[in-house]
């Protein structure tokens, strides 16, 4: 793989870090948090503008059709940033479940309010029960006789399902819970009878909700594709998801250190800067140490999502997800000690990053579980190697 990046890419990534520079100062975040309710429409359609949205939709939907490599780039200088919008889960995540799992005119109608910031799409996927697994579907799709389907269940820590003009809703139409057979995706208004939506904010003030579906009625038309066989379109749209998660957490852990560098180099005791004390600065390389290592491991999961002959790539991202939570704890963790605790405050831009990585974790399934999937990969390669 080529780790240099083009010029476009240089571009791209240039255009977001002068707009968070210049125009998401922390002061203003914080205001979004206290008065906004976490998300702002107007800073979503600076990202449509910028083009930002249109980043992940195909040119034969109008948009820029830019592989993971460049929602990666766009998603780590919003992470550096604590940008608010949730990026990965209203443009990454539903634009790749929509390129593999709905028709051609499904994804021209949807796709060109979704680029143009006009319609913001949430999806209800995760479930109490599932911990990240992707298959773990509990939701039923029940078809009636008149060929509607009527949806019937709970879907927890759906992310910017309070100001969402659509949702993609994960369910089951055939199978047993776990089965991959048997999911569809479903388009609803979520005004809709029957759908009852539970607003809270996540700990980084991020804008969610617990989605109650009872006896939700739609049309076959709200089906996506084919009935049943939405799981390995799902499964690439979470992949792609989760290493623009990555990517968001690789540019926090770069903000991090930044922020550390600077404190130390202010912050005096005994008459001078503590940034002069080797027992801290040794801290300070075993952060840079953990942030090589992650995004080192950044790069081999957008290797394999951009290389169409890979193989296990699901079970790689889990690999990348696993490493890339493990430094980033280690990141934050420290650079709230290196702040003398002080950084757990509100006033402290460290703390923030620590409360959007434990957040970060929880989604798509935590450290542990894609550790041990990544661990069953290596099982399996060792068992392959001694038959």
């Amino acid at each position: 793989m080529n780790f240099d990046l083009t010029e476009e890419q240089r571009m791209l990534q240039d255009s977001v870090r002068r707009y968070v520079n210049k125009s998401y100062s922390f002061e203003s975040r914080t205001q979004l948090v206290k008065v906004g309710g976490g998300f702002s429409r107007e800073t979503w359609s600076v990202f449509a503008e910028m083009g930002w949205l249109m980043a992940p939709i195909p040119e034969s939907c109008g948009g820029l059709g830019f592989n993971a490599i460049e929602t990666a780039l766009i998603a780590e200088e919003l992470g550096r940033g604590l940008v608010l919008e949730p990026y990965t889960f209203c443009a990454v995540l539903p634009v790749a479940i929509m390129r593999g799992c709905s028709a051609e005119a499904q994804k021209e109608k949807l796709l060109a309010g979704m680029g143009s910031g006009e319609t913001i799409v949430a999806v209800a996927h995760s479930e109490p029960e599932a911990r990240g697994c992707v298959s773990h579907v509990s939701t039923m799709a029940t078809r009636q006789a008149d060929g509607r389907y009527a949806l019937n269940g709970r879907k927890s820590l759906v992310v910017a399902a309070p100001v969402a003009d659509r949702i993609l809703v994960v369910a089951r139409s055939s199978g047993q819970v776990r089965d991959e057979q048997g999911i569809s995706i479903f388009l609803i208004d979520p005004q809709s009878s029957g759908v009852r939506c539970e607003p809270f904010r996540l700990l980084d003030g991020t804008p969610a909700a617990e989605l109650v579906l009872e006896n939700v009625v739609v049309s076959a038309s709200a089906l996506l594709g084919e009935e049943g066989n939405a799981f390995s379109g799902l499964q690439r749209a979470v992949d792609e998801a989760i290493v623009s998660l990555c990517a968001e957490m690789v540019g926090g852990m770069e903000d991090v250190i930044a922020l550390c560098s600077e404190y130390l180099k202010t912050r005096q005791q005994f008459g001078v800067a503590i940034g002069t004390f080797q027992a801290l600065q040794h801290r300070m390389a075993d952060m840079a140490i953990e942030l090589m290592q992650a995004r080192a491991m950044l790069y081999r999961g957008l290797a394999v999502l951009t290389n169409p002959a890979a193989e296990d790539t699901s079970r790689i991202v889990s690999g990348c997800k696993a490493l890339v939570s493990k430094c980033a704890k280690f990141v934050t963790a420290q650079g709230i000690q290196l702040h003398g605790g002080y950084g757990i405050t509100e006033e402290y831009r460290v703390g923030h990053h620590y409360r959007r990585l434990v957040l970060a974790d929880a989604w798509f399934g935590n450290l542990d579980y894609h550790l041990n999937r990544y661990a069953g990969r290596i099982q399996d390669e060792a068992r392959a190697l001694a038959a």
